[in-house]
């Protein structure tokens, strides 16, 4: 089996393993009678964001950029080490011990620094470095000193793990969104500011709110979105995607709508939306070009259990709301299986 492939349908069976028990710990809170995985639920922000979110992001700097960068992947072995890091990180946490679970996690990010200095240099078709791979440089040398920042510690902080992936999607936009928009980026220091003050308000949680709301403004700016410009359905998802930045950047009183709707409503609609990299991901993996059909049914599954999990955050209790949590699963989900089940069957 390829290694790409090996780490895509690695990420898809951690999303499993974080995400489950996500599911079963919301609907027990709203009184379900039964929660069988309830002793891993401690570990599911971890398996999720350095499992799952750290799966993506290597085959997006290990091999999809670095094919386009320098004309082939990291090599086997990096990837192989890398694939390894995550894993074991993921399960040490689990099982094991949240030190040795950062450890790995660490390796991992090291590796991913490590090869990132080669998109600091001249590509070979000679471009210079863009603010892009500045900002993927920077965003994962901001995620190693948070990892080894909590390694020294003692003890993890949650909330401020998600700057790994809300930064790496920052990073990306700069480049991707003219892909999807068709309008190019004129003001990459708004993106850049952007990228800063969103590191920052997340880091200082819950006192950030100004700051990540300057981001917010910047970012929104700097995307172009509000023409409503390119790809109905990634401009659908992407605009959802910012919204739900916003709204985490304003309700930072109530944790879970801040942490849920950055890490559901801003990180999955992105993926959803941006498939401009996850075809990148595709062709490396399969060795073959790829056109996929979207399908809106991830779209409304996924936001519309989020926005039933916010109405119950706020105060509100009925039977129907039950449903939050697994229809924002089965919504992330299917978007994996709909897409994978057309590449697979692609001729």
């Amino acid at each position: 089996m390829r290694l790409p492939l090996l780490l895509m349908i690695t990420g898809i069976l951690l999303l499993l393993l974080g995400g489950v028990p996500a599911v079963f710990e919301f609907m027990s809170m709203q009184g379900f009678f039964i929660d069988p995985t309830e002793s891993l639920f401690p570990a599911h922000w971890f398996i999720m964001i350095y499992g799952f979110f750290g799966a993506l992001i290597g085959n997006e700097v290990l091999v999809a950029l670095s094919v386009e960068w320098s004309g082939k992947t990291a090599d086997n072995r990096l990837i192989a080490v890398y694939l390894s890091s995550v894993i074991l990180g993921s399960i040490s946490f689990l099982f094991l011990s949240q030190q040795l679970g950062l450890i790995f996690i660490l390796l991992s990010m090291g590796i991913l620094l490590y090869h990132s200095k080669e998109y600091l240099g001249v590509s070979k078709i000679g471009l210079l470095p863009t603010t892009y791979n500045w900002l993927l440089f920077y965003s994962i040398m901001i995620s190693s000193a948070i990892v080894a920042f909590q390694l020294g510690l003692g003890y993890t902080i949650p909330y401020i793990n998600l700057i790994f992936p809300a930064s790496m999607i920052l990073a990306v936009m700069d480049r991707d969104i003219a892909l999807v928009t068709g309008v190019k980026i004129a003001r990459h220091w708004e993106n850049v500011l952007a990228f800063i003050l969103l590191a920052i308000g997340m880091g200082i949680y819950p006192n950030g709110s100004i700051l990540m709301i300057l981001a917010w403004i910047l970012s929104f700016h700097a995307s172009g979105l509000y023409r409503f410009k390119g790809r109905r359905y990634p401009i659908l998802h992407l605009a959802t995607a910012w919204i739900y930045l916003l709204i985490a950047s304003i309700l930072v009183f109530s944790y879970d709508i801040y942490i849920h709707a950055i890490a559901v409503g801003f990180l999955f609609n992105t993926v959803f939306g941006v498939d401009v990299v996850l075809m990148d991901l595709f062709v490396n993996a399969f060795n073959r070009r790829i056109h996929v059909k979207p399908s809106y049914i991830p779209f409304i599954l996924l936001n519309v259990g989020l926005i039933m999990r916010f109405l119950y955050d706020f105060g509100l209790s009925i039977p129907i709301l039950l449903l939050a949590s697994p229809l924002q699963g089965i919504g992330i989900l299917s978007f994996f299986v709909l897409t994978l089940k057309q590449v697979v069957m692609a001729k």
